[in-house]
């Protein structure tokens, strides 16, 4: 690979964030509280990557009850987020190194704006990053290219001199409509075979120290 990366642009859940454990309890509260039976654990992952009402409808098939999931499930979130939600080993290191390269850093997410700053915040990653861009942030939602594009301008770089991080086919489908390259991670909850199927990675990373060795082959 032989390109000039001015940016890349990340996913939060399950990318730069261990947050799997939190996400499945809260559906599997919301599912017992609201729908009265717990999802099998493979139909919640599935639904990772996309914004929360299309995530509730795709496990209940009941529009009508979104908003009263969506309660339940921010009541659970907001009271358990803190304690739940993990760093991944390598992250902060990785991105102080792109920093120090002078590489422009992104999160792009399906998380509303308080949640995501809160992760962040939590984990100790909110200063390195230059933008951001999350739920409602733009009219479209990934797969969708839309956002990956909207943080492209927020970084002032272009799609192509671009990668694109993530763990869902969603996050792959949008950077590659925008443009980008895109990088799957390996460590990833999401079934591996599908997301490779569905979200047609250009690379693969087994660790986020992996994408210092990318980038260092684009040079």
């Amino acid at each position: 690979m032989k390109m000039q990366i001015k940016g890349i642009l990340f996913d939060f859940d399950g990318t730069i964030a261990n947050t799997i454990d939190l996400i499945i309890a809260t559906f599997e509260h919301t599912c017992r509280e609201v729908l009265g039976f717990t999802p099998e654990r493979e139909k919640i992952v599935a639904t990772f990557g996309l914004p929360l009402p299309e995530a509730m409808i795709a496990l209940s098939g009941k529009p009508e009850l979104v908003e009263t999931m969506r309660d339940a499930y921010r009541e659970y979130n907001n009271a358990h987020h803190d304690d739940m939600i993990r760093s991944i080993p390598g992250v902060k290191e990785t991105l102080e190194q792109l920093k120090a390269q002078g590489i422009k850093l992104a999160v792009v997410t399906s998380k509303k704006p308080p949640m995501l700053r809160r992760g962040l915040d939590c984990l100790q990653l909110t200063p390195y990053f230059d933008a951001t861009v999350a739920l409602g942030d733009t009219k479209e939602s990934k797969p969708h290219p839309e956002p990956m594009l909207a943080a492209c301008a927020k970084l002032g770089v272009k799609p192509e001199e671009c990668l694109c991080v993530g763990d869902s086919p969603f996050d792959l489908q949008s950077g590659r409509s925008a443009g980008a390259k895109t990088v799957a991670v390996r460590y990833t909850a999401f079934g591996w075979e599908k997301l490779l199927e569905e979200g047609r990675p250009d690379f693969v990373i087994a660790s986020p120290q992996e994408l210092l060795e990318l980038v260092g082959k684009a040079k």
